[in-house]
């Protein structure tokens, strides 16, 4: 039986147990999957698709891609420069050692209850995952590749294009798949403590009124957002690197 196959059994022996779990123990405070299934169909056919489901993927895409670019740019230099590293390992070690939910307040303050708040919030998580593994990934990078590239003339910018990203995809992919789970997750915990609107607000706001049946639909949507991003990055991730697994010194060609 195929991984896939295997997969949806597995869904299949939880949507089971959820339901017969429900069924015999009858609280309300513990729907079935049959009323929380119907709750998410609810969400993602009504007004809350563009009010609070759109609204959070645009804050995660915009979140994460603002972490992808800062994380592997600043990444490769404090990977590439001893004294860059040097000088930056201490501050980098405190800022990402700061619980993010504590940041919230500071992000309000500054930005108000929006968008930007949230997506401010993302980045200051979502970043040092990128950053740290785009670091180690340059640091590794074999000096016999380095030293080739310095006899073919490669410096600067071709040098960090056409050796140093190639070499540190790998690790930096790892570290981009890390930083999507950690944006999605942020996202809610920002859009609880002080958004206005988003599944995080949807799902806080279904739990404050009792519609306990409405936050756990909230909560399967939630999830099929995160396989959503899992399964669009590790497509993207398996096109890139075949490509990158594919031509081996290729960085040497024009």
């Amino acid at each position: 039986m195929s991984t896939v196959a295997l997969g949806w059994v597995g869904i299949l022996i939880l949507a089971a147990a959820w339901q017969i779990l429900a069924i015999l123990l009858h609280k309300s405070v513990f729907p079935t999957f049959v009323a929380a299934i119907a709750a998410a169909y609810h969400i993602v056919t009504g007004p809350a698709l563009r009010t609070d489901i759109l609204p959070s993927v645009e804050r995660t895409a915009v979140g994460f891609l603002i972490s992808s670019l800062l994380g592997v740019g600043v990444g490769m230099l404090v990977g590439h420069y001893r004294a860059v590293q040097q000088w930056t390992a201490t501050v980098i070690d405190f800022l990402r050692s700061l619980p993010t939910p504590l940041l919230v307040p500071v992000a309000i303050v500054v930005f108000g209850l929006n968008g930007k708040m949230v997506v401010a919030t993302i980045i200051s998580a979502a970043i040092w995952p990128v950053l740290i593994n785009t670091a180690n990934g340059t640091a590794e990078i074999e000096p016999t590749m380095m030293d080739t590239a310095n006899v073919f003339g490669l410096r600067g910018r071709k040098l960090f294009l056409k050796v140093i990203l190639p070499a540190a995809s790998p690790q930096i992919f790892a570290g981009l798949r890390i930083a999507l789970s950690v944006s999605l997750a942020i996202m809610v915990v920002a859009e609880i403590l002080g958004g206005s609107s988003g599944i995080g607000y949807y799902i806080s706001n279904a739990q404050q009124s009792f519609d306990i049946v409405g936050s756990y639909g909230g909560v399967i949507v939630l999830g099929l957002l995160g396989w959503v991003f899992d399964t669009l990055f590790l497509a993207f991730e398996r096109r890139l690197l075949s490509w990158q697994r594919g031509t081996v010194g290729g960085f040497i060609d024009g």
